[in-house]
């Protein structure tokens, strides 16, 4: 006979339709019933996150002791184990540790148990990088629902999950995460019966609001289980069943794609969760530094606080974009605060590195930069600072000097401050350093005056210096051409385009997963820019000097207006372009197409890894690289987007969707009512910033993270408390620099310094590792990814993943 597990749970959204207040509501409401029919009915209660649980802990802590007592006894299971259902595309690996493992941590801590089975019923599709996380982070299955079967056929629902590295997981798919009030025996044979396995799965229960188990439904299914013929029904939970499937057929891709619409919706929220994720991880590492130093604690407790503002904003329907506005405004609410304690931990432990700087010398602006990278960089550093006193004189103006540390004077270019005073007071400088690994390095600016000289007419759209060839059309805007070594990368690139839409955030209909090139709608170059251009060149230089020349250019469709602006530099291959976007239409996507002469393979950054992406204009996702991986590495960096899809050869990176809050389509009802206005997302103005650069394959990683974690400048005046020498020793190094050094940071229980480390290529990686002399020799598989514990002078690799 058929055997099937029942999985009795209650779906609850802590947020969606309803703020997070209500969530609580919902929770605390059902946990009170399933508790009650614990002692009326023989079943199981199986229910998941980190978040709801907290609620209960916190405003109901009678139920929580209650619910501790049930789990001791058997009737209710702690289920999946992560902090919440995160999206599971977007968050970087590291963010997915974290919801990992600090589910971990908490459901070890108050109820003694940790699930062998993760859960993510709603999200939008699964990224193949999170097999080996969830492997290494002590868990073997993984239950889902999306995509659904219309979406992605498998040759079975029960399959093996291959990751990236070679890692397995046992996997299932769920029809559905609940039943109807009142209907759920009918709907559980139901289910049962369409499965070919001899075991199955079906989940149960009210859900999407909460609800869970009634009285009814419970009654109903003691009668089926009395009466059924054809299968054995069993109260269970996901590790039972998966102990009792032995799957054959092997998946080794993402699950995907269901419902692309979340990859851009709701932008806003998408853009601050990428600063925050890299905002941690770099105030982790400078906070590690300084610790080790002797120079300050290493501050967990706040940090902890700032990685839960991180974790509660991925949830699955705040990152993709698909709840209310309060929804929206809780996501911006937590990543804000999250931002800001992490701003002033970085800044205490970076005032508390640079207590071994000597004070300022006469005339001197000492600017002091930290590099979190592993190895000596050279990078472009942009730094504000103040005169020390206002220069009113229409005759004379402010010159600008800099050198490193050994007194070399260094290229730099004055360019225009954030603040519009017309006063020569505050100054931008940007020029190019090289930056010692993990630490400090210091620059000298000395300031003095000379007579006013007509400045120097800026007009030429081309830059050449015999390797680098860039060129922007003064009739298009776009770039014209990007070459490097002879070699033409692009052709008329960065062309804003509009595609036909929806209301829909989620994107749930066919024409939504494919947009095809013969559908697009592009902007126009302005010839008279209005609006918040107004009375701007159409084409205009605004930036010349030793370091970059700059360009920008001003377009608009319909009523969206659009700057692009280019920052193409001297001293090395990339050009910078930032897209400042004022959307005001709706029921369109905007999009950014860039046309790549290069062949070979598409493939997109995701969690600890990288993948093939589709090239028939189905819609990708993937983080902060998406490159063509031909002789060389076309790419594209960027800390702001998720989605794009490529096509003929142009590659289309999405930017924004102008649709409503939670407009759910249901079939043979219009998504919006038609009688009043209903609120619309991403209206207004919308900031993008994006590299392109030539690389070889192994460097795009490193490259990547060159570009959203760079490094920290500020001018200060030390005022010197110590020597160098006071300071305990601190050195890392890894003798492959291409690996990622993708965390540093004090592990969770005080045992030492924890460091994350990644291969991102398809081939096997060695690599030495020393910590302050300390060596160890790490063998990599392709993609893998692996932890070092520095602990008492020595270091350990660890078997698994740890925080």
């Amino acid at each position: 006979m058929k055997e099937v597990h029942l999985i009795c749970n209650a779906h609850i959204d802590p947020i969606w339709q309803w703020d997070w207040q209500e969530g609580v509501s919902a929770t605390l409401s059902t946990f009170r019933a399933a508790v009650r029919l614990a002692d009326e009915f023989d079943y199981v209660f199986c229910h998941n996150e980190v978040t709801v649980y907290k609620y209960v802990e916190e405003y109901a802590p009678e139920l929580f002791e209650e619910i501790k007592s049930l789990v001791k006894r058997g009737k209710w299971r702690i289920m999946g184990g992560w902090y919440l259902q995160p999206d599971c595309n977007m968050p970087e690996g590291e963010s997915i540790v974290r919801q990992i493992l600090k589910g971990k941590e908490y459901f070890l801590e108050k109820f003694g148990v940790f699930p062998t089975t993760a859960i993510n019923f709603d999200p939008f599709g699964h990224s193949r990088g999170i097999v080996q996380i969830i492997k290494k982070c002590g868990q073997d299955s993984y239950i889902f629902m999306r995509p659904y079967k219309s979406e992605m056929q498998l040759q079975s629902e029960q399959f093996i999950w291959r990751g990236l590295d070679g890692s397995e997981i046992k996997a299932a798919r769920a029809e559905s995460y609940n039943t109807p009030l009142g209907g759920a025996a009918a709907e559980i044979e139901r289910r049962a019966e369409v499965q070919p396995q001899d075991t199955v799965l079906v989940l149960w229960g009210v859900g999407n609001h909460g609800g869970g188990p009634s009285e009814k439904d419970l009654a109903d299914i003691e009668k089926l289980k009395k009466t059924a013929k054809n299968a054995t029904y069993l109260h269970s939970c996901p590790e039972a069943f998966f102990e009792k499937i032995t799957p054959s057929e092997a998946v080794e891709s993402s699950l995907r794609i269901s419902m692309p619409g979340c990859y851009t919706s709701m932008g806003r929220v998408k853009r601050k969760h990428i600063k925050l994720e890299n905002e941690l991880y770099f105030t982790e590492v400078i906070c590690s530094v300084a610790a080790a130093k002797g120079l300050t604690e290493y501050p967990a407790e706040k940090l902890n606080a700032v990685c839960e503002d991180l974790l509660n904003a991925e949830f699955h329907d705040i990152l993709p974009g698909s709840s209310v506005q309060c929804g929206e405004e809780n996501g911006l609410n937590l990543l804000s605060h999250g931002i800001l304690e992490a701003e002033r931990l970085k800044t205490k432990a970076y005032f508390a590195l640079a207590g071994s700087q000597k004070d300022a010398a006469a005339g001197e602006y000492p600017v002091v930069v930290f590099n979190r990278q592993p190895y000596e960089l050279t990078d472009n550093i942009e730094c504000e600072f103040m005169l020390a006193d206002q220069n009113w004189s229409d005759e004379i103006v402010s010159r600008v000097r800099i050198t490193d540390e050994a007194g070399n004077e260094l290229k730099y270019q004055v360019v225009k401050e954030e603040s519009n005073l017309a006063l020569d007071w505050r100054k931008r400088i940007i020029f190019e350093a090289k930056l010692a690994p993990l630490s400090l390095t210091r620059f000298s600016v000395f300031v003095d005056f000379e007579k006013k000289t007509e400045r120097k007419a800026c007009g030429d759209l081309v830059y050449s210096d015999g390797r680098k060839y860039v060129e922007i059309d003064g009739k298009t805007g776009l770039l014209k051409n990007y070459s490097i070594g002879g070699k033409t990368f692009v052709k008329d690139g960065f062309r804003l385009v509009a595609f036909d839409d929806n209301a829909d955030p989620w994107g749930m209909q066919a024409f939504q997963q494919k947009r095809l090139g013969e559908n697009e709608k592009p902007f126009a170059l302005s010839e008279k820019p209005s609006g918040p251009f107004e009375g701007l060149k159409s084409v205009q230089v605004i930036e010349d000097g030793d370091v970059y020349l700059g360009i920008e250019a001003f377009f608009e469709k319909d009523n969206t207006r659009a700057r692009i602006g280019y920052k193409i530099y001297k001293n090395n291959d990339y050009v910078d372009v930032d897209v400042t976007l004022f959307l005001s239409d709706i029921n369109e996507i905007v999009k950014l197409k860039i046309p790549v002469c290069q062949s070979g393979k598409l493939i997109g950054q995701t969690a600890f890894g990288s993948e093939e992406l589709f090239t028939d204009a189905r819609e990708n996702v993937s983080h902060r690289y998406i490159a063509i991986d031909g002789d060389e590495c076309f790419a594209v960096f960027n800390n702001c987007v998720y989605g794009s899809h490529y096509e003929n050869g142009a590659l289309y990176i999405s930017l924004a969707r102008g649709v409503s809050y939670c407009a759910h389509p249901i079939p043979g009802r219009p998504i919006i009512p038609a009688d009043r206005f209903v609120k619309k997302i991403d209206q207004g103005e919308n900031n993008f910033s994006f590299r392109i650069g030539v690389c070889d394959r192994r460097e795009l990683s490193r490259r990547a993270l060159e570009f959203v974690q760079k490094p920290y400048a500020l001018n200060i005046f030390p005022m010197q408390t110590r020597e160098v020498a006071d300071e305990k020793p601190f050195s890392v190094s890894l003798s492959d620099k291409d690996l990622v050094l993708t965390v540093i940071k004090n592990a969770s229980d005080g045992s030492g310094v924890v460091f994350r480390i990644l291969n991102d290529r398809e081939a096997p990686a060695t690599s030495s590792f020393t910590v302050n002399g300390a060596s160890a020799e790490l063998n990599f598989a392709a993609f893998e990814v692996k932890t070092v514990l520095y602990k008492g002078g020595t270091l350990v690799e660890i078997d698994g993943l740890m925080i």
